[in-house]
């Protein structure tokens, strides 16, 4: 899991936690995961937090505790019928809740995956 952290981390932002992505878009993506506000509402109502996705700016830390507790919720062997990869959860992470299904995050794994290949 921590290698695939990182891994996001790389693809993401390139390792800034600074990072604000989206800023043409209503939900920007904020910190060093890219992080949106119905991706830490996803949180918030799993682990009764109240966190704004503004909140992952510059915080590492959170924006890592936000992903486990997002893979938590969605990337479980009884959601996907399987024991979760990393391309699952991956895909999870950059389509949603069903993202491990959609064509359209096959090339952020590829993203992923090539960084993991580097390790």
């Amino acid at each position: 899991m921590e290698e695939l952290i990182r891994a996001v981390i790389i693809v993401e932002s390139g390792g800034d936690d600074q990072a604000i992505g989206d800023q043409h878009l209503t939900n920007r993506a904020y910190g060093p995961m890219q992080i949106r506000q119905p991706c830490v509402d996803d949180v918030n109502e799993r682990a009764d937090t109240d966190y704004q996705a503004e909140d992952m700016l510059g915080n590492r830390e959170l924006s890592i505790w936000c992903f486990k507790e997002y893979m938590k919720r969605y990337a479980t062997e009884r959601r996907l019928g399987h024991e979760p990869t990393a391309q699952d959860m991956a895909r999870i992470w950059n389509g949603g809740p069903n993202g491990h299904k959609k064509e359209s995050t096959k090339r952020y794994w590829r993203e992923v995956h090539e960084v993991l290949k580097d390790s």
